[in-house]
């Protein structure tokens, strides 16, 4: 079976898991002790599941002459309207907060980092400590998948596996030293740490190219497909394992559940839960910071000061934002994203623009 005709079921589960960690890694006031501490690796996973299905999805099309610009007009159409809306919630909340004088923005800065945004662009800053994307403190991740998918585009023809194993034998070198500055590998939302973000996507993305390139082909299907998901879990939820637990689960933990998820898939039942999973999981993570915005405005506005009143409370929100990114993917983001493609694309590439599986 030939890996770019098949639907990654399995990794779509992977994707939802990591998704619905992620809202609860940064949910600490509304879940309390549930909070998955090591859920900032999520993102390390979404970079090698990008770069193992990116590649299976469009390495013929870019062999058989798809260019880059025509790449990225994909690329983009995919991810533009789902983080183009989750800056105007975004907006919503920086506008009451300057309205009552509180924080430090400007109008001025609200504004330059919603053209910014909406032009899927990082917002220049002052201070190291400024967000990448101040609206949307998440989308720094989707700005660097951007950056390496065009460098990805632009130079397919010459990532021999040599040059890619290379690739991350250096990055991953370069990930330890700046993890061991940082003191860990959560990097890449704040201008201080953007270089250590732009290494974590460069070395799981060209691992993740390179685990698909060495899939063979082979399919067990059955209820072992659980084994990768069930896997993620503890990892994601350890109490802040520090340096070294980062650095394994990345460099070497992630990509072995991912190499795993290729080669398992479920069966009927369990492949429409983790295919649910898989469709609901960029509007989850690229909507769920400004969101929670909100909801923990509302929650402390009108919940009784006690601490279960106010867990229950938060965890209610937080599982009305699944059903709700289900209807937005439904009703806005793939109808946006036809549009779009037939606006900006030529016929053969609106064919192309919908892989088995796009990743944020």
């Amino acid at each position: 079976m030939k890996a770019d005709k098949r639907v990654f079921l399995t990794l779509d589960g992977l994707r939802g898991i990591a998704a619905i960690m992620i809202v609860l890694f940064h949910s600490p006031a509304l879940v309390g002790h549930l909070r998955p501490q090591s859920a900032y690796l999520s993102v390390d996973l979404f970079f090698a599941l990008s770069g193992c299905v990116l590649e299976a999805s469009y390495r013929d099309r870019l062999a058989a002459g798809l260019s880059t610009r025509e790449f990225m007009l994909i690329r983009c159409i995919r991810l533009w309207p789902m983080f183009a809306l989750s800056l105007l919630v975004g907006l919503a909340f920086a506008l009451i907060r300057l309205s009552h004088g509180i924080g430090g923005e400007t109008a001025w800065g609200i504004a330059t980092a919603l053209l910014t945004g909406l032009a899927l662009l990082p917002t220049p800053a002052m201070t190291g400590k400024g967000w990448v994307v101040p609206l949307n403190a998440a989308g720094w991740s989707l700005i660097l998948e951007l950056a390496i998918n065009f460098l990805y585009a632009l130079f397919w023809r010459h990532l021999t596996n040599r040059l890619l194993s290379v690739i991350v034998a250096v990055a991953g070198v370069v990930l330890m030293v700046m993890s061991t500055r940082h003191g860990g590998i959560d990097m890449g939302s704040t201008w201080g740490s953007i270089a250590g973000g732009l290494v974590r996507v460069t070395y799981s993305f060209a691992l993740g190219v390179l685990i698909l390139r060495a899939y063979d082909g082979r399919v067990w299907t059955g209820w072992a497909s659980v084994i990768p998901p069930l896997a993620l879990i503890p990892i994601l939820a350890m109490n802040r394992g520090g340096l070294w637990f980062d650095l394994v689960s990345a460099l070497v933990l992630l990509p072995l559940i991912v190499w795993a998820g290729l080669r398992l898939e479920p069966g009927p039942w369990l492949g429409k839960l983790f295919r649910w999973g898989g469709l609901v999981s960029y509007a989850l993570y690229a909507l769920h910071g400004p969101l929670l915005k909100f909801v923990r405005m509302e929650i402390v506005l009108h919940v009784e000061h006690s601490r279960e009143a106010f867990l229950i409370a938060g965890l209610l929100a937080i599982a009305a934002m699944l059903p709700l990114c289900a209807l937005l993917d439904r009703w806005y983001d793939a109808p946006l994203r036809r549009r779009l493609s037939a606006a900006l694309l030529r016929p053969r590439d609106r064919r192309i623009a919908e892989p088995a599986m796009s990743l944020p």
